[in-house]
């Protein structure tokens, strides 16, 4: 890549900046472009031309963009034209906004599609002004012109290329340059995400019609998408030529979510046609392939189906991209073609649908709210179940954080890195006495709920104030309204910590251990004795209370131990595993599965050595020998981690350690020989340290 800059006063002041891009590929071919700034050199209306601008190399597609604001009643008409040797001019080619791209919030920036031409060196543009009906002068702040080459300086990957399915040109067919797809630090610019395709929705191009070079022209596009827009990859799934030519589009294969459609790109297959069809008829060979291209790409389609679909009623299965957005595309004559690919698909006459796609009406309520329990100790979870129902006509679109997260108590959506995305759908949770964000504990809803439909949203928020809370529900459309506010109020109490010490009970059923001087039920004091007692658990360091499980959203008579937490399941009653361990392990590392030691790892060829493919982790020496000896699956898990060396929170002491989804191994070489060589970790003590407890 190479640069220069000049700075240039011609009644005013200019600023061209020149940019050169050339991109390598193995293939011997590049991606040119040079481009050039324009600014303050605009009048209020009138016609301003550019002078003419030329390129080192010769290029066959001109860019622009440009950032303007045109008052009411005003307009802004772009045109360029193109010359090989200053003598033999186009015509001028008119631009208009590019119906793909949506202005860039930041700066309102519009694009054109590129414009594609045969071989020429020289460019200029040209720009007319016309004031608004008030006489307001249209503001342009700045014009950029692209010329790019993507010609092939190579013709045989062509022919060497293996079809898709026989028949579809894949990427490396029409020259993709896949380094493209990866910014300079080699992540991904757009990784693929993947959907059903649920609509089919037809574009075209609005570029050159029938162009002698179509594999030049789908670089073209790709170029604009990938550098220009900066989105690292082409928009569409698929490109037809008018030959009849398919050609592969976004990276990742089937179901993978394109950029053709603004908010509607999930769950539809776009399919562009080169070329500009708003007075042009398409040719049959390109609507052959398009039939032919539906028939196998979505062959799960109803081709005569209509249906909502998001936050519009009536949407074609097969439909065009001025059924969703404000566009004129695919253009007139393609358009009225689309009932024909319809009834020839169905196997029918053309298939007509009179309506245009309506927005729908998005509205929810709340059908129930629930916070359990009504009481708990500060530092624990309360549980809030919310259940929705879709009142309106069209789904209800949702965003993040998913269900099941937990909130704390001095967090909201926004701290918690979820902000408000326009239009979607959030169950929000208030509390008498704030004065922060309103509803600042948001939870999404599982998946779109379409009309008709309840679902039910379960989310945590933990409390660490010993207070009476007195909380309300609302349901919220982001930036929209509230559908509903400050509904379903209950009361919580929190409790002061259960760690204090407490006299021995006169319950029969309980076990009073004066060493901590907390009482245990007979159950848990069973379990305690029957698998390793005060060796393997510790003393109780809490008396028995209710809580809610963070593995299951369940709440469970829960009792915390030096090195355990005990679980009572009523719902396993008269089985070894009424009473269970918490996965402690689990959720002590639950942000630190990104770690090298809780990285999977392949299985070992060494003897002696276990491995379990349900985690990815091995189980060896004086861990696995304790492991197998002392209890096994239903006492630890599976382990989570390799053994590494880590610092204790307990003692201050680095030992080496493995997790386990319920437990730590701790090797303590000071005791070698012994049986205290191999020791739980306090993993239950750490967790009543981080809430405040101890």
């Amino acid at each position: 890549m190479t640069r220069r800059a000049f700075l240039q006063v011609a009644g005013g002041l200019v600023l061209a900046t020149v940019t050169e891009i050339r991109l390598p590929h193995p293939s011997a071919r590049a991606i040119t472009r040079v481009s050039w700034v324009e600014r303050g050199v605009f009048p209020g209306s009138g016609t301003y031309t550019s002078p003419p601008f030329t390129t080192p190399n010769p290029f066959n597609s001109i860019e622009v963009s440009w950032k303007a604001s045109v008052p009411p009643g005003g307009n802004l008409a772009l045109a360029v034209r193109a010359s090989p040797d200053g003598q033999r001019w186009s015509d001028w080619i008119f631009l208009r906004p590019d119906p793909h791209v949506d202005p860039l919030p930041s700066d309102g920036r519009l694009h054109a599609a590129p414009v594609l031409l045969e071989p020429s060196t020289i460019v200029q543009y040209r720009v007319q002004l016309e004031p608004g009906l008030d006489g307001s002068p249209v503001q342009l702040e700045e014009v950029e012109l692209g010329c790019v080459d993507t010609r092939s300086q190579d013709l045989r990957f062509l022919a060497e290329t293996p079809l898709i399915d026989g028949w579809i040109i894949p990427r490396a067919g029409w020259g993709a340059d896949e380094s493209l797809r990866f910014a300079s630090n080699g992540r991904e610019i757009w990784p693929p995400s993947y959907a059903p395709v649920e609509k089919v929705v037809i574009h075209h191009t609005v570029t050159q019609n029938n162009p002698p070079d179509p594999a030049a022209s789908v670089r073209a596009i790709y170029a604009y998408h990938a550098i220009t827009q900066g989105w690292g990859d082409i928009g569409y799934n698929f490109l037809v030529d008018w030959q009849g030519n398919v050609y592969e589009g976004r990276f990742g294969g089937p179901n993978v979510v394109g950029a053709h459609t603004a908010g509607y790109n999930t769950g539809t297959l776009g399919i562009a046609v080169l070329g500009d069809f708003e007075s042009t008829a398409p040719p049959q060979a390109a609507i052959d392939s398009l039939i032919r291209l539906i028939r196998e790409r979505a062959p799960q389609i109803d081709p005569g189906g209509i249906s909502y679909f998001r936050d519009l009623v009536d949407v074609p299965n097969i439909g065009a991209h001025r059924d969703y957005n404000l566009t004129e595309c695919p253009g007139d004559h393609l358009y009225e073609v689309i009932p024909d690919i319809r009834g020839r698909l169905k196997g029918t006459g053309p298939i007509v649908f009179r309506s245009k796609p309506r927005p729908g009406l998005a509205q929810g309520e709340l059908v129930s709210v629930t916070f359990t329990p009504a009481e708990l100790y500060a530092g624990t979870a309360v549980r809030v179940d919310i259940t929705v129902r879709n009142t309106g006509e069209v789904d209800l679109l949702t965003q993040g954080p998913p269900p099941g997260f937990t909130y704390d108590e001095n967090q909201s959506f926004e701290s918690a890195g979820y902000s408000k995305i326009e239009g979607r759908f959030r169950v929000g949770i208030d509390f008498e006495g704030n004065t922060g964000i309103p509803n600042p504990f948001r939870w999404g809803l599982p998946d779109r709920l379409p009309p008709g439909q309840e679902t039910t949203v379960t989310g945590f928020i933990r409390l660490h104030s010993i207070r009476h809370w007195r909380f309300s529900a609302s349901l919220v459309q982001e930036f929209v309204r509230y559908q509903q506010q400050g509904v379903f109020p209950q009361d919580v109490v929190t409790l002061p910590a259960p760690t204090s010490p407490v006299p021995a009970s006169s319950d029969p059923n309980m076990v009073y251990f004066p060493e901590t001087q907390h009482n245990v039920p007979r159950i848990f004091y069973d379990y305690w004795q029957a698998n390793g007692g005060l060796e393997r658990f510790g003393y109780p360091l809490t008396e028995p209370f209710p809580e809610v499980s963070l593995t299951d959203g369940n709440t469970y008579l829960t009792q915390y131990f030096e090195r355990a937490r005990f679980e009572h399941h009523p719902e396993l009653a008269g089985t070894q595993f009424e009473v269970l361990l918490g996965l402690l392990g689990s959720e002590r590392t639950a942000g630190r599965r990104q770690e090298p030691p809780f990285q999977p790892v392949p299985p070992p060829s060494e003897p002696d050595v276990d491995y379990f493919p349900e985690t990815g982790h091995t189980l060896r020496g004086l861990f696995r020998q304790y492991w197998w000896q002392n209890g096994g699956l239903p006492i630890f898990g599976y382990p989570i981690s390799e053994e590494f060396e880590e610092q204790s929170k307990t003692d201050g002491q680095v030992y080496v350690v493995q997790y386990f989804e319920r437990n730590r191994f701790e090797w303590h070489p000071e005791f070698a020989g012994t049986r205290y060589e191999v020791l739980l970790g306090h993993l239950a003590r750490e967790i009543l340290i981080d809430r405040g407890w101890l």
